[in-house]
């Protein structure tokens, strides 16, 4: 039986590299093919990718079962404009270019600034309604509607992560001497499980939105969804990660 072929975008960002990093040790699951712009990253396959244009796409997608889509302007302070083509017409794109190509699945990384009009220490459920207090978590929100309507009209299976403060191995130290909390810190080998468990999801799940931050002993994203729908087993805390290295 051949292995999946799974397509990152984004993988020049904040998050790719690291990513990568995890989900390379599940390469007999299935293969990663990266897509770029201009450099080709050493020791993976790759496509070109242009992000304006749905036909351009839709050839790169061409034999592409899951595609994990983190190309976006990713700044919370961006402005409208600086979001609209990434963020919005270059999610449509992705999408429309995953249905046209027959993906069998997308994962969109939302973020958890979809969110952050809520309080600190309120375990924010997927079922509560948005609430983004920039344009960037109104862009993200429009990413997870989006997921929403291409697999109910579509049945594109969609899981869009609300991906919570992102920790790689390398700024663990940095991120724990600077940052005031610590609820929806989600950590380089957290995010790697749970965008593996929703690559390998069964095909059955057509639509979720899940938290993406690791177990940390205060949450502000509920995890039971992301357990129950992927089998999301988040290794690390936080506050325990950070213990040492504020002393």
């Amino acid at each position: 039986m051949a292995k999946k072929s799974v397509l990152v975008l984004g993988v020049t960002g904040r998050i790719g590299p690291s990513l990568l990093e995890e989900l390379r040790q599940h390469d007999k699951d299935y293969e990663i093919i990266v897509g770029i712009h201009k450099t080709k990253l050493k020791d993976f396959k790759s496509k070109k990718i242009d992000l304006t244009s749905v036909s351009k796409l839709k050839n790169a997608f061409k034999g592409i079962d899951v595609v994990v889509n983190l190309a976006a302007e990713s700044d919370p302070g961006a402005s409208f404009d600086d979001t609209v083509k990434p963020n919005l017409l270059g999610a449509y794109n992705v999408f429309e270019a995953a249905r046209l190509a027959k993906v069998k699945r997308v994962v969109f990384a939302s973020s958890v600034h979809a969110i952050r009009g809520y309080e600190l220490g309120k375990k924010v459920k997927e079922t509560q309604a948005p609430k983004p207090l920039n344009f960037y978590g109104a862009s993200k929100v429009f990413g997870e509607a989006l997921c929403n309507v291409f697999s109910t009209k579509y049945n594109l299976s969609c899981l869009a992560i609300r991906i919570g403060a992102y920790v790689s191995n390398d700024l663990k130290k940095k991120v724990c001497m600077t940052r005031d909390n610590f609820d929806y810190v989600i950590s380089q080998r957290d995010l790697g499980q749970l965008i593996h468990r929703c690559i390998i999801a069964p095909k059955n799940i057509r639509y979720g939105i899940l938290a993406g931050s690791s177990n940390n002993k205060h949450l502000y994203m509920d995890l039971s969804s992301s357990r129950k729908l992927v089998g999301y087993k988040p290794q690390d805390d936080a506050f325990k990660m950070c213990e040492g290295v504020r002393r």
